[in-house]
């Protein structure tokens, strides 16, 4: 397992350009020699997606999903790291390198333990498909998204997934993530006209710009307030994320003209307590209310109901595994959102699951994971498996 997910780590998945014909490549021949199913679908997008099968016993049961993604994000600020990020290496019994957390070690851990199952003859009643999806760090468009809409999906009879989840930094406890925030880009355009800068009363497309985003930022001032008594993943955020005005020749500013628009992104995460439908209603009542603003939205999901109850089968399955171990399981309201959003909007029972307990550094300098860590994630899913895909009473819906 160490060794296996050495050679992931060296794969440049990062975005750009990704390089998934290697990864395929990887788990293809591991694949062979393990004497698993191997599926590569290609996505309308021209991307992959793997699917390693290992049928049940009892192929009527509604299947399970082991989910997580090939691509990671860039590793800038190289010479800061300790090993190269694209080396595999290992540091004081530490493997370090991009995706290791997020998620090629989750990756690696689903398929071992899946392997280790497998090798010592233990026959599962349900059948668990292992599945290496495209894209997710640019949003899962163009990756699960159009997946979840293949004939191969529908063939697969899934009725479960674990996907990414975080680690939770405290050796006592595992995180399980049982809700994720949805996400809503937009980009907000002020337009008007070009006039002197020494004017006093012409219309200034950044003054009524930042009069809306000001909307914007008590709105989500008021809910870090609120942070202090709820969980940060049930409550609504609103980033502003780039500010885009002014007009430029090459590097020179032109101090003296006002310009003719303005622009800016926010970086919205809307809770699952909310519906969707409130807070485009709440941005068209912000942005309508300036006749020189307007808004389109970059990303979204569809509106869903909002979620009531997380101790649903799978996850009460899946802290029984935990508490066997001798590990204390936590619910975890994710910030975030990732590949799980679309699997849910099938009505699948999901949760988000990394099994690791060292500290969060997903997407930093310095990614890493113990392989103790690594080890012990790959024994409580070996636990997991035993009770949710053999035992009498997990299989039977």
């Amino acid at each position: 397992m160490i060794s296996f997910l050495q050679h992931y780590l060296t794969i440049d998945t990062s975005h750009p350009n990704p390089d998934y014909k290697t990864v395929c490549a990887l788990f293809k021949a591991q694949t062979k020699r393990d004497g698993f199913l191997y599926n590569e679908i290609l996505l309308p997008s021209g991307k992959p997606v793997i699917v390693i099968t290992h049928k049940g016993t009892n192929e009527s049961l509604p299947s399970l999903v082991l989910n997580h993604h090939m691509d990671v994000v860039p590793a800038p600020n190289t010479n800061e790291w300790i090993t190269p990020p694209f080396a595999g290496a290992i540091d004081n019994g530490i493997i370090i390198g991009r995706g290791v957390q997020d998620m090629k070690g989750v990756g690696a851990v689903h398929y071992y333990a899946l392997k280790e199952l497998a090798d010592t003859g233990i026959r599962l009643a349900r059948t668990v498909h292992i599945v290496a999806v495209p894209d997710e760090e640019i949003g899962g468009f163009t990756g699960t998204q159009q997946f979840v809409k293949t004939d191969f999906f529908c063939s697969m009879n899934v009725g479960f997934i674990l996907d990414e989840g975080v680690p939770s930094g405290d050796l006592q406890t595992v995180a399980i993530k049982v809700t994720e925030r949805k996400p809503l880009q937009i980009e907000i355009t002020v337009t008007g006209a070009l006039a002197h800068g020494s004017k006093l009363n012409s219309f200034n497309a950044i003054h009524e710009l930042i009069n809306i985003l000001n909307t914007f930022i008590i709105h989500h001032k008021e809910q870090q307030n609120r942070s202090a008594t709820h969980a940060d993943g049930l409550l609504l955020s609103m980033n502003i994320t780039s500010l885009t005005a002014g007009i430029r020749n090459n590097d020179h500013i032109s101090f003296n003209i006002i310009p003719d628009n303005a622009r800016a992104t926010i970086d919205i995460r809307v809770p699952p307590t909310m519906l969707m439908h409130e807070v485009t209603d709440f941005i068209e009542n912000i942005v309508e209310k300036s006749q020189h603003g307007s808004y389109a939205i970059h990303a979204t999901v569809p509106d869903q109901p909002v979620e009531n109850s997380y101790e649903t089968p799978l996850y009460n399955s899946l802290t029984h595994a935990i508490k066997e171990y001798g590990l204390t399981p936590k619910p975890l309201f994710f910030e975030g959102a990732s590949d799980l959003r679309f699997y849910k909007a099938l009505n699948i029972d999901g949760v988000g699951f990394s099994p690791f307990t060292t500290h969060d550094a997903i997407h930093c300098t310095n990614e890493s994971l113990p392989i103790t860590d690594l080890i012990q994630g790959k024994n409580i899913i070996i636990h997991f498996l035993k009770n949710f895909c053999i035992n009498k009473e997990n299989t039977n819906g």
